[in-house]
């Protein structure tokens, strides 16, 4: 039982939230929105161990997207909720 339980860690992809944020920005292809990037965030955190918090995984990829932005990756339109489009 107990090599089982090892196994399944080993398994797990240890990510912090910010390592998560990235992935998910770097993962984007076509509109979305800062909502729905939260979400993906805050799950691919949750799989790797982290305790979950929607807000937080959120801000975490609203400074990526952000960062995203100033280098000319993404753009960011924000009329109520921010809405994402990969640039090509």
């Amino acid at each position: 039982m107990a090599k089982e339980v090892r196994e399944n860690e080993k398994k797990r992809e240890r990510i912090s939230r910010g390592a998560a944020a990235n992935r998910v920005v770097a993962e984007l292809n076509g509109k979305t929105t800062l909502g729905v990037l939260g979400k993906q965030a805050d799950e691919l955190f949750v799989e790797g161990g982290g305790e979950s918090k929607p807000k937080a995984a959120a801000q975490a990829v609203r400074r990526s997207l952000e960062t995203a932005e100033a280098m000319g990756l993404v753009k960011l339109t924000k009329p109520t909720d921010v809405i994402v489009q990969k640039v090509k």
